[in-house]
């Protein structure tokens, strides 16, 4: 099996973490701990780290083949759910020879710094890219069999289509795809080929997204392109790799318990879709970093579907005769309410309060409170993270499933 695909470096700020990786490289990785097959990695490979990758690659099992090139991407997170910085910039405009590869099976991942024009009797690819993603076959790829899997954002960009219905229908179409898998981060995900189906997402206690696809696309690949399961079935195990990986960030899995008909953790049974959810961003907005931390909170919700009811962007700043009948509006019409905790505004608090009381679940975020200041959410029933990224995910199935 080929896998071909970036290998980059990943950091995260908050919290803090320093990986070499990769969509390829820690795809390889993971089917090298399911399959017997040889796995053969195709990348581009900086100077600056050959070295460090070729030894990964012999611990992962897997054979390595390269293209040198000067640098090393480095996509740098200010959080999980956060839009990477890339380094080098120059390297983005860069033209690297295109990687060539052809093989009864191959998974393919969309790259910055280059193409993998491949040919294979069955393909899987994710594009990667939720700017400007390209389709499989515009570079001159091939396959037989094909499957798209890839997340929400890239399917409506990459198809210029306003409903992931509409995206596969023209993938399947147009683009001679068997299967599109669309994965929609909390919601889960949902096969198109013959049938609609819906995948379950879990609810996992912490969530660390950063790779999380890779995972979900190495899975899907194993069981749909080597051992031939149903898409739907193959989605299923694919998911429940990520969710493990998304608890404890592990690349190796015990296929028994992806296969088992019980799993770990509880399957999320939505009530509605996130277009009928709306969340209630509590928090201050009076200061730079207070505003800053309302937008990239509304924002990710607003990228997977969601909508969101935030007081400052949907009301604005005035007297209280002005804002606060409105605000409290949009908090009762919510199915949960995202909490800003950290300050301890007051505002934040009656908001939680009045939620409470309203038997509205809350979520609170809160990075350097502490314990104590937080006793009485927490006696209420309100959850308290302090990760960002699982604070909002968590705000999202608790919208789901009210």
């Amino acid at each position: 099996m080929i896998v071909a695909g970036g290998i980059y470096r990943e950091v995260s700020t908050f919290p803090g973490d320093d990986q070499l990786y990769g969509s390829a490289g820690r795809a390889a990785s993971v089917l090298a701990s399911l399959t017997s097959e040889d796995i053969h990695l195709h990348s581009y490979v900086g100077k600056d780290f050959l070295k460090e990758v070729e030894l990964r690659a012999n611990n992962w099992k897997v054979n390595l083949h390269t293209k040198l090139i000067e640098r090393t991407l480095t996509f740098k997170y200010y959080h999980g759910l956060s839009t990477p910085n890339i380094q080098p910039l120059s390297a983005l405009f860069t033209s690297n020879p295109s990687i060539q590869a052809t093989a009864e099976l191959v998974l393919r991942f969309g790259m910055l710094e280059g193409d993998a024009v491949v040919h294979a009797k069955t393909a899987i690819f994710d594009p990667q890219n939720p700017q400007q993603p390209d389709f499989f076959d515009s570079n001159g790829s091939t396959a037989e069999r094909l499957a798209y899997v890839l997340n929400r954002g890239e399917a409506l960009s990459l198809t210029g289509k306003e409903t992931i219905d509409d995206a596969a229908a023209m993938l399947m179409n147009e683009k001679n795809a068997n299967v599109v898998v669309i994965k929609s981060g909390a919601f889960g995900a949902i096969v198109y080929n013959n049938s609609r189906t819906k995948i379950h997402a879990y609810e996992t206690k912490q969530v660390w997204p950063i790779g999380s696809g890779d995972v979900f696309a190495a899975v899907f690949s194993y069981y749909w392109g080597e051992k031939n399961l149903e898409a739907n079935e193959a989605a299923e195990c694919a998911s429940r790799a990520a969710a493990v990986y998304c608890d404890t960030k592990l690349l190796q899995f015990d296929k028994s318990q992806l296969e088992s008909k019980t799993f770990i953790y509880k399957p999320l049974i939505p009530k509605r879709t996130p277009d009928k959810c709306l969340i209630y961003i509590a928090g201050p907005f009076f200061t730079m970093s207070q505003y800053w931390l309302v937008s990239e909170a509304r924002d990710a919700m607003l990228g997977n579907g969601y909508k969101v009811f935030s007081p400052v962007h949907d009301v604005g700043i005035g007297t209280a005769e002005e804002v606060v009948e409105k605000d409290l509006d949009g908090l009762r019409e919510s199915q949960v309410v995202l909490a800003l905790c950290d300050g301890l505004d007051s505002g934040t608090l009656f908001e939680v309060g009045y939620a409470v009381n309203e038997n509205i679940p809350v979520v609170a975020f809160a990075e350097q409170t502490s314990d104590e200041s937080m006793k009485m959410l927490e006696g209420t029933g309100c959850l308290h993270f302090r990760d960002f990224t699982t604070a909002i995910y968590h705000a999202q199935w608790k919208a789901l499933t009210q």
